[in-house]
């Protein structure tokens, strides 16, 4: 860098010493902070709460049924089951041109105390709704399956960033630094699009 004014000049091993060495004493103190117990809640108590969930299993299932065929119920969809598709927008398409619009081939009925319209496919599922949460709001800047895994694994269409099971190892910590905090269990038949990348910060058990 070019010395301006009051800026001074520095090398490549002094910047990664001191920029290296701040992150590492930030680590440092995390461990000994767990170790000696110092690392407590904020007075206030903040955001900062014992976790009540014990462990998660994230069932990723790549090409399964649409959530329109399962849960997500689209009135307006049955409404206009038969015209044309008209989305009001350029929809990023694969290699065909959209046909009609087609409603579910399911039935749909209210379930449960809270009412969730689940479909006739799920049954089982429709028996315990008051037991599960749903997020009807969620929402993707793309349809197509490469960029759409990596949405769903980590809340953005592009690699290189925390996967869902990092995260809540994040939330949850671990019980020893020996063991992987989460494992992933890839199907024999093979990965989903873009692979492992699709599970950032991962312990990989191949099966």
């Amino acid at each position: 860098m070019p010395n301006q004014g009051a800026a001074t000049l520095t090398d490549r091993r002094q910047f990664l010493q001191h920029w290296g060495g701040g992150l590492g004493w930030i680590a440092l103190a995390q461990l000994l902070g767990r170790e000696t117990g110092t690392a407590q809640a904020p007075a206030d108590g903040g955001l900062h709460h014992p976790a009540r969930a014990k462990r998660v299993v994230q069932l990723f299932m790549s090409g399964a049924a649409s959530q329109c065929d399962l849960f997500d119920y689209k009135p307006l969809l049955i409404e206009r089951n038969g015209q044309e598709f008209d989305p009001g927008g350029t929809v990023e398409l694969f290699q065909s041109s959209p046909g009609p619009v087609m409603r579910s081939p399911w039935d749909w009925k209210q379930h449960g105390e809270s009412g969730k319209w689940m479909s006739s496919l799920v049954p089982h599922l429709a028996g315990c709704v008051d037991h599960m949460a749903f997020f009807p709001s969620m929402v993707s800047k793309s349809n197509v399956h490469g960029p759409a895994t990596f949405m769903q694994n980590s809340g953005f269409v592009l690699p290189g960033f925390p996967s869902m099971g990092a995260w809540i190892s994040y939330g949850l910590g671990t019980l020893t630094d020996e063991l992987p905090a989460f494992v992933v269990l890839p199907d024999a038949r093979g990965f989903a699009p873009n692979g492992p990348g699709n599970h950032q910060g991962y312990f990989f058990v191949r099966r």
